[in-house]
């Protein structure tokens, strides 16, 4: 379950990533008019967007590769290893 979640979220965060560069490509060829205030507001998402994701997606790939596995017997005491 938690690695589909991961796979689905790369997928989407790369989905934005590359919609945000094809946007900002066709703001800088002039395809594409927008304010400076509208244009700061998209660079500012864009660069809180992308440190998040990769922050997120990297605390994802931790708890894939240190998942442990927890005996029965100890999660039913509640005792520690």
């Amino acid at each position: 379950m938690q690695s589909e979640f991961l796979i689905i979220s790369a997928v989407v965060l790369t989905g934005f990533i590359l919609l945000a560069v094809f946007i900002f490509r066709l703001v800088s060829r002039g395809k594409i008019m927008m304010g400076p205030g509208a244009a700061l507001v998209a660079l500012l998402a864009a660069i809180l967007l992308v440190p998040f994701a990769m922050n997120l997606s990297a605390h994802f790939l931790s708890n894939k590769l240190h998942e442990t596995s927890v005996p029965e017997s100890t999660a039913e005491t509640g005792e520690a290893r």
